[in-house]
């Protein structure tokens, strides 16, 4: 009986041990390291921005800046649909206008990196236009980290709903949501000003002009589009 005992204590020794090692080996896989290091990014950009960005710029963290964009398009993408059912008000047409949530899951997934990964040619072009050096890398890394506040938009957009009565079409609570709603976004951009300067070593008149440019010149482009949308939907 005792040796029978002490024959299975060994063997949960033994399989706890394995456990425990396998634990260690993916704790420190590349998927979940990376996993880890973008939500440390995302907290402390929030907390201490040119710091953050700085570092990040010299840094190059891609994989954890893919985590964020993908974990902020989630957050942007559900957060915004959620608050439209519920009567608030939402900046993305398209988001608003996706016939199901399966689509709009789709589109947090493959829209937001898409989006990054041009929208970081498109204003590194602009700044090495403007005089900066070549730093593609270092500013695909700091755009995915400036993204972090609407993170805030799914939990936010939860909160609000809870508390609207009897939606968020009416009430104070209304008006607080349109208030986030602008304000998170304009933090965003505020950040992405933040990140060109620090990326490039810019004046903030240089990297609000880095930004400003492809807006200008996109505008007529997607004001096309939009319409072209509308017109089908």
């Amino acid at each position: 009986m005792m040796e029978r005992a002490a024959l299975i204590w060994n063997w949960l020794s033994e399989a706890a041990g394995k456990v425990s090692s396998g634990l260690r080996s993916w704790r420190q896989t590349r998927f979940v390291q990376t996993f880890c290091e973008s939500w440390w990014w995302g907290i402390r950009v929030l907390a201490r921005p040119i710091h953050t960005l700085q570092q990040a710029a010299d840094e190059k963290p891609i994989l954890p800046a893919l985590w964020l964009t993908i974990f902020q398009g989630l957050s942007l993408a559900l957060g915004t649909r959620y608050a439209h059912e519920n009567g608030g008000f939402v900046l993305s047409w398209l988001i608003k206008n996706l016939p199901s949530w399966n689509l709009v899951i789709f589109y947090a997934f493959i829209f937001p990196p898409a989006l990054w990964f041009i929208k970081a040619a498109v204003l590194n072009l602009v700044a090495e236009l403007l005089g900066g050096p070549p730093r593609g890398l270092s500013l695909l890394a700091t755009t995915g980290i400036a993204c972090s506040p609407l993170l805030l938009v799914l939990p936010a957009a939860l909160i609000a709903v809870a508390l609207a009565e009897p939606d968020l079409n009416t009430g104070f609570v209304s008006h607080l949501w349109f208030v986030f709603a602008i304000g998170v976004h304009a933090w965003w951009v505020l950040l992405t000003v933040f990140a060109i300067r620090e990326t490039y070593r810019f004046t903030i008149g240089q990297a609000f002009l880095t930004v400003l440019l492809p807006s200008i010149v996109g505008m007529p482009l997607v004001y096309i589009i939009y319409r072209v949308l509308e017109t089908v939907a």
